[in-house]
C-alpha cells in the first residue's frame, strides 16, 4: 500500500464562491478542473507548475474544464451552450442529437468522450452518451436506474481506453449508485459505507481503477477508490467537510476536491509512492487492521517500532470485510513474516510483506468452517511454518504444511477432549521443537504435547494452576536461551506470575509484581531491543499503551514513555480505548523483529512479527491470548 502524498490546487485566480475543483488528470500529469471569481465560472489547465484560464468563447462567464486525455485534448460544458472539445486551440460545441443541455465529462486516449444531456421531451430526465472517434453518439441508460420525472437518470463521468465507462445512477427509489460497465460485465458501485446519500463514481484509468465520492450514514463526503473489488476511503487531511476524488490517471494519480474546516473548496492532487523500508532502530513492526464498523474497514496498518517509540507508519492494503486475520509466519520462505487471513467460507490467503509492502498474495486453499484455526509452527521439523486446525465439534487436531505459498501436506495428529483448550506454542520440551500447550478450562491443568515431524511424539503434564490465574502469553522470561516460559495473570489481583519450562517440566516459578486491572494485556514484543520479551499492557479506559521490561530480578519494571501508542496519530487516527488484542509473533536477536496489532477502530490488536526484514519466527492464536515460539 502506498504512502499517499496530497498537493493543494488553488487556481490563482480564485476567490469566494466554489473556490477550485480539480476534475480531470492525464498520463503526463496535466489536470483540469474549474474555479470561480468575482465574474463566474472559468475552467483552467494546470501543466507545469502554470494555471492557464479556459474559457469557450460563447460563455466566457461558465465555462468547466472536466476531462483531459494524453493528446492534450479537454472537454468540458459551458453556459449557454452545451459540452464542448478543445483540440489545438479550438472550441467544438458538443451536443447529441435533442439534447437541450449537456456536459462533456471525460475523454480516453482514442478520442472518445463521455458525458451526460437531457432533452426537452425527457421532463430532464439525464442520459449518459458516449461520441466515437468518428462523430456519431450513442445513448447509455443504465438498466438499473428510475425512469420517472423523479429520478435524475444516468450519468457516465469516466471512460478508459478500453471503452469502460463509470459513472451513477439513481434508481426507481431514488437513491443514488455508483457503476462500472464494459460490453456485458455491469458492476454496481455502492461504498460499503455509503448512507442515504448513495455512491457516484468520478473516473477510471487503463488498470481498471477507480475513483468517486461517497456520502455516510452522517451526510460526509468521502473519496473512495476502487481497485480490484476494495475500496479506500480516501480523506484529505484537510478535508473536515468532504473530500471527492474525480479523476485517476494510469500512473495511479488522483485528482478532486476537498473542503476544509472553514467551507473552501480545493483541489487536490494525490500521488501514491512506495512505502520505505523500516528506519533503523526498528525491532518490531505493529499491524492494525480497520474495523467492519469504519470508513476503512479491513484496511491494515504497518507500525515501525524501536527504543520504545514508533518510529513509521503506513497503510498496507485493503481487504474485503469477509477476510479475517488468522496468523503470520514464514508461509512464502525464509524471508520476512507473512500474514494468513481466511474467509467466512474457509479459504485461506497468505500476504506475503516485505519492508513495509505486501509484495504478494496466494490463495491455499478452502477448509470447513467445523475446523477452527489453534496456530502456528514448525510441526514439519522443516523449518517451515506449519498450521494447526481443530475441530470444533470433535477435538480433532489436523496439521497442514505450508511452504512457497502452498498448502504441502496434511496429516490427523490425534483427537483431545474440548474441555482442553489451545494456550500456546513454543520450545517447552528443550528440543529446539514447536511443541503444543493445552490448560483445562475446568481445572486449569496444564499439558504439554511435544510435536516433530507432524506427529505427537510424547506429552506431560506440568500441573495445575487456579483459574483465576489466567493465560496472559508466553516469552523468555528467564533469559536461559532457547526456553519457552508461560505468562499468567490474576483476574482479580492483575498479579502476574512467570513459569520458567523446560524439558517439559516447570523448573521454577516467580511473582513478578502486580498492575491495576485497567491495565489489559496487549502482547509480548522485543519492543525495547532487538530479542526481549517485554510485556506490553494497555489501559481499558484511556486507550494508552505501556512497556514492561523484566531487568535481571525478574520483576517487570515500565518504561517512563511507554511506546507512545496514545499521543501517536497517524492518518488521523489514534489508540482510543476501542482497540482489542488478538496475538502476536517474536523472533530471535539479531533480526529485524515484528509484530501485529489487529486494529479495528473498534478495532483488534493483531499480534508482533518481522515485515521489515529476516523472519525468524512467531505464533499467533485466535482467542484473546498472546503466543509465540522459535523456528
Amino acid at each position: 500500500m502506498p504512502i499517499y502524498k496530497y498537493s493543494t490546487l488553488d487556481d490563482p485566480f480564485a476567490s469566494g464562491g466554489i473556490g477550485t475543483h480539480a476534475v480531470g488528470i492525464n498520463n503526463a500529469g496535466q489536470i483540469v478542473g474549474e474555479y470561480s471569481d468575482g465574474s463566474g465560472i472559468h475552467g483552467f489547465l494546470f501543466s507545469g507548475g502554470t494555471y492557464t484560464t479556459l474559457n469557450d468563447p460563447l460563455a466566457p462567464n461558465f465555462t468547466e474544464a472536466l476531462g483531459i486525455n494524453s493528446a492534450g485534448q479537454i472537454v468540458g460544458d459551458y453556459v449557454p451552450g452545451g459540452g464542448f472539445l478543445l483540440t489545438g486551440g479550438t472550441y467544438t460545441t458538443l451536443n447529441p442529437p435533442g439534447s437541450v443541455s449537456t456536459i462533456a465529462e471525460d475523454i480516453n486516449n482514442k478520442g472518445q468522450i463521455v458525458g451526460s444531456y437531457y432533452t426537452s421531451g425527457s421532463n430532464y430526465l439525464t442520459h449518459g452518451f458516449i461520441r466515437l472517434s468518428d462523430g456519431s453518439y450513442l445513448t447509455y441508460d443504465d438498466p438499473y436506474a428510475g425512469t420517472s420525472t423523479l429520478h435524475n437518470g444516468t450519468e457516465i463521468t469516466g471512460v478508459n481506453d478500453a471503452l469502460a465507462l463509470v459513472g451513477g445512477y439513481y434508481d426507481g427509489l431514488n437513491h443514488r449508485h455508483g457503476y462500472f460497465i464494459q460490453g456485458l460485465l455491469h458492476i454496481t458501485l455502492d461504498d460499503p459505507f455509503a448512507g442515504p446519500g448513495g455512491t457516484q463514481a468520478g473516473g477510471i484509468n487503463n488498470q481498471g481503477q477507480i475513483v468517486g465520492e461517497y456520502t455516510d450514514a452522517a451526510g460526509h463526503n468521502h473519496g473512495f477508490l476502487y481497485n480490484s473489488g476494495t475500496y479506500i476511503t480516501l480523506d484529505h487531511p484537510l478535508g473536515a467537510n468532504g473530500t471527492y476524488a474525480t479523476g485517476i490517471n494510469d500512473v495511479g494519480q488522483i485528482v478532486g476536491t476537498y473542503v476544509d474546516a472553514s467551507h473552501h473548496e480545493h483541489g487536490f492532487l494525490l500521488t501514491l509512492a512506495p512505502n520505505p523500508p523500516p528506519p533503523a532502530g526498528t525491532t518490531a513492526d505493529m499491524i492494525l487492521r480497520a474495523s467492519n464498523s469504519s470508513t476503512s474497514a479491513g484496511l491494515y496498518e504497518v507500525y515501525d517500532i524501536g527504543s520504545n517509540s514508533l518510529l513509521a507508519a503506513y497503510e498496507l492494503g485493503q481487504v474485503g470485510t469477509d477476510w479475517q486475520f488468522v496468523g503470520l509466519g514464514g508461509f512464502f520462505g525464509s524471508d520476512t513474516s507473512d500474514m494468513l487471513l481466511r474467509s467466512s467460507a474457509g479459504g485461506f490467503e497468505v500476504y506475503d510483506i516485505s519492508n513495509n509492502l505486501i509484495t504478494n498474495a496466494a490463495f491455499l486453499g478452502s477448509v470447513g468452517m467445523n475446523w477452527q484455526v489453534m496456530g502456528f509452527g514448525n510441526f514439519s521439523s522443516r523449518g517451515e511454518t506449519d498450521m494447526i486446525l481443530r475441530n470444533v465439534n470433535t477435538g480433532g487436531v489436523q496439521v497442514y504444511d505450508i511452504n512457497n505459498n502452498q498448502l504441502t501436506g496434511t496429516n490427523f495428529m490425534g483427537t483431545v477432549g474440548l474441555n482442553w483448550q489451545f494456550s500456546g506454542v513454543g520450545n517447552f520440551s528443550s528440543h529446539g521443537e514447536s511443541d503444543m500447550l493445552l490448560r483445562n478450562s475446568n481445572t486449569g491443568g496444564l499439558e504439554v504435547y511435544d510435536i516433530a515431524n507432524n506427529q505427537i511424539t510424547n506429552a506431560a503434564f506440568l500441573g495445575t494452576v487456579g483459574l483465576d490465574w489466567q493465560f496472559s502469553g508466553v516469552g523468555n522470561f528467564s533469559g536461559v536461551p532457547g526456553e519457552t516460559d508461560l505468562l499468567l495473570r490474576n483476574s482479580k489481583t492483575g498479579g502476574l506470575e512467570v513459569y520458567d519450562i523446560n524439558n517439559n517440566q516447570i523448573t521454577g516459578a516467580a511473582f513478578l509484581g502486580t498492575v491495576g486491572l485497567e491495565w489489559q494485556y496487549a502482547g509480548i514484543a522485543p519492543v525495547h531491543a532487538a530479542g526481549a520479551s517485554d510485556l506490553v499492557l494497555r489501559n481499558v479506559n484511556t486507550g494508552a499503551f505501556e512497556v514492561y521490561q523484566q531487568p535481571a530480578d525478574r520483576s517487570f519494571q515500565p518504561w517512563p514513555s511507554g511506546i507512545g501508542l496514545a499521543a501517536r496519530r497517524f492518518r488521523r487516527r489514534s489508540a482510543d480505548c476501542t482497540w482489542h488484542i488478538r496475538g502476536s509473533l517474536e523472533r530471535s536477536a539479531g533480526a529485524s523483529d515484528g509484530g501485529v496489532w489487529r486494529r479495528y477502530r473498534r478495532s483488534r490488536w493483531l499480534g508482533y512479527c518481522s515485515f521489515g526484514r529476516r523472519r525468524v519466527g512467531g505464533d499467533l492464536s485466535d482467542d484473546a491470548a498472546i503466543m509465540h515460539e522459535q523456528f
